[in-house]
């Protein structure tokens, strides 16, 4: 089938900068329709349109700059997946590009690579993917639910309340994502994870556990996991983990300090 083609915009007053995007998606393995502007207040009107897929946001533009030009895109409620570009490291501008919900923050000069996987990232994460919870607690299923809700990757959510049951699900639905508790009665998390290799091979497995045990995450990635999760994670600790799952590249505004709302996210075995 073939590849739906994305469309993207550059905005960056550098003629150059512009000519090094032509060429990337000329040679991108992507279908890519690239629109380019050096001006902040087009590139302002162009992403409030709301027809782009993915967009590269240099910082510095005449007009209007790039985090002013997304922060009016974003009140109008679009949801583009960006990525901020600026000629040095700014931790005020890397914050604000955090709270814009852009994806990447690319301090020039990047290559060709890093704008490859930033695509690649776009495509596979707009995809749906059909998504698993196994744990024998309904109240912390409850908790992942609504978590995995809050992720940006867009995940529809079924559950199993044990191995056995999740292997019956996985018979009837092949899910792209599983994520799988380690202390379980009946089958536990790895032998669930054993027979679930058997069976839906395509199956990307994340263990979770509230134990700090390294024999057993060990143990479990050998055995076919993707990623492991630590009891309690938050929204960032689950799209890093889908991201390493789907062997792709995690962002470097993925923050491991983000906390769940009151109530939420803080939960043991």
């Amino acid at each position: 089938m073939a590849q739906h083609t994305l469309k993207m915009l550059v905005a960056d007053d550098c003629r150059t900068i512009q000519a090094f995007f032509r060429n990337a998606v000329a040679k991108s393995s992507h279908a890519v329709e690239l629109v380019a502007t050096e001006d902040g207040l087009e590139c302002a009107a162009q992403l409030e349109g709301g027809a782009f897929d993915l967009a590269f946001v240099d910082v510095n533009m005449p007009g209007m700059s790039g985090m002013e030009a997304l922060g009016a895109a974003r009140l109008k409620g679009i949801k583009t997946f960006v990525t901020i570009m600026s000629s040095k490291s700014s931790a005020p501008w890397t914050k604000i590009a955090r709270q814009l919900n852009a994806y990447e923050y690319l301090v020039k000069p990047f290559t060709a690579q890093d704008v490859e996987a930033i695509i690649g990232a776009c495509r596979r994460i707009s995809e749906p993917m059909r998504t698993l919870i196994v744990d024998d607690s309904r109240t912390i299923r409850g908790v992942i639910r609504r978590l995995l809700e809050q992720s940006m990757f867009r995940l529809t959510i079924d559950e199993a309340d044990d191995g056995v049951i999740a292997l019956e699900r996985c018979r009837e639905t092949p899910f792209d994502i599983v994520f799988l508790d380690c202390n379980m009665p009946g089958f536990d998390g790895l032998k669930t994870l054993d027979l679930l290799g058997q069976r839906n091979r395509d199956a990307r497995v994340i263990m979770i556990s509230a134990e700090r045990d390294s024999a057993r995450t060990a143990q479990a990635m050998e055995a076919g996991a993707k990623a492991f999760l630590q009891k309690p994670f938050f929204v960032a600790d689950v799209d890093r983990a889908l991201h390493q799952a789907l062997g792709l590249k995690p962002p470097g505004l993925a923050d491991t300090r983000q906390r769940p709302a009151v109530g939420e996210a803080v939960f043991v075995d």
